[in-house]
């Protein structure tokens, strides 16, 4: 499971590559929607980006709106992911 704040940056780094913005800018704004652009295409092609990286798959149940307000709430919901055992990880 990747550290915090290596998570963080991941987030971050997935947001700016989506929208084509800086990396610091979901890192500076109060909800990820009101950056430029950050609608639900471009959730779901972060959470796809992120899923991949990580090797993980977010449940479906916690995938809900307040989970992509801000850098720190998707970064929860990715947290929850990596922290959550998949089928493919039990022997």
């Amino acid at each position: 499971m990747p550290q915090r704040e290596d998570l963080t940056d991941r987030v971050a780094a997935a947001v700016g590559a989506v929208l084509g913005v800086p990396e610091s800018a979901p890192r500076t704004t109060a909800t990820l929607f009101d950056l430029p652009g950050f609608d639900s295409l471009a959730v779901v092609a972060v959470l796809d980006r992120l899923e991949a990286e990580l090797g993980v798959e977010v449940p479906a149940d916690l995938i809900v709106p307040e989970a992509f307000e801000s850098l720190e709430s998707l970064t929860d919901l990715l947290a929850a992911a990596t922290a959550t055992p998949t089928t493919e990880a039990i022997p």
